[in-house]
């Protein structure tokens, strides 16, 4: 039987409310068996991959969603753990942080499986890495997305204020450095934005990320279009964001 077939039957009767709307929203689905790959480190998690769930997710800005998703990967980044997983909703593979799966069902039998760290758990995570900054990049890259991200960021904040439009922009900028660097794999938004959410660059550091934009064609390119949606994000183009883009303009007119 179908994955959405077996959702229809077993998990509308026994669900939460709140997932009401998420069977009406997914298209028809394929059975889970058919996205079971290898993972990155060359095998296959046969206790978690292929795994179908249902769960409710809660991203770095406070939004909550429900996602069907057939897992792929366990691992553990800088103590944090993540689930890889493919999700139905998306059509896309997707990184979700454990700490913000609020709750989990079987989506076949609507059972529940909370609570989310106990479940998880019971299997050994495949990856680990001492370092949460790479984000799947090689070195150059994530410098690359580094000096992106607080150039941005410098941008975001010299008004003094980092608007909840801006923050939201900066996941076009991320859309936008995976496609025209062409990395593999998908950004892993909510951790990559928490870090931006972090940053208070100051002007030596902003200039330090132009030089590298000068020297990088396609990085310029990327910063000059992301920049503009940003300053552009809440509205309002304020004086000092104005200056700024002058000078931003003049310095890669090459590019």
């Amino acid at each position: 039987m179908k994955l959405r077939e077996s959702m229809l039957l077993a998990v509308r009767p026994k669900i939460h409310e709140r997932f009401g709307e998420v069977l009406c929203e997914i298209p028809d689905l394929e059975d889970e068996t058919d996205f079971v790959e290898p993972d990155e480190v060359g095998g296959i998690i046969e206790s978690l991959s292929g795994l179908a769930l249902l769960l409710e997710y809660e991203n770095s800005k406070g939004v909550r969603t429900q996602r069907v998703v057939t897992c792929k990967q366990f691992s553990v980044q800088a103590e944090k753990s993540y689930l890889k997983a493919y999700c139905h909703h998306r059509r896309a593979v997707r990184s979700f942080r454990l700490d913000r799966i609020l709750d989990i069902f079987d989506p076949s039998t609507g059972e529940s499986l909370s609570p989310v760290q106990a479940f998880f758990s019971q299997y050994s995570p495949d990856k680990i890495t001492q370092s949460g900054l790479t984000w799947g990049l090689s070195v150059k890259k994530r410098a690359d997305l580094i000096a992106l991200l607080n150039a941005l960021v410098f941008i975001a904040r010299c008004d003094r204020e980092f608007h909840p439009a801006e923050i939201a922009s900066l996941e076009s900028a991320l859309t936008s450095f995976w496609l025209r660097m062409e990395v593999l794999g998908n950004p892993d938004f909510d951790d990559i934005l928490e870090y931006a959410n972090r940053l208070s660059p100051d002007g030596e550091t902003f200039w330090i990320a132009m030089g590298r934009f000068r020297e990088e064609k396609a990085l310029a390119s990327i910063f000059k279009q992301q920049v503009s949606k940003l300053i552009e994000a809440d509205g309002v183009v304020r004086d000092v964001e104005a200056f700024w883009a002058l000078e931003i303009d003049e310095f890669l007119s090459f590019a």
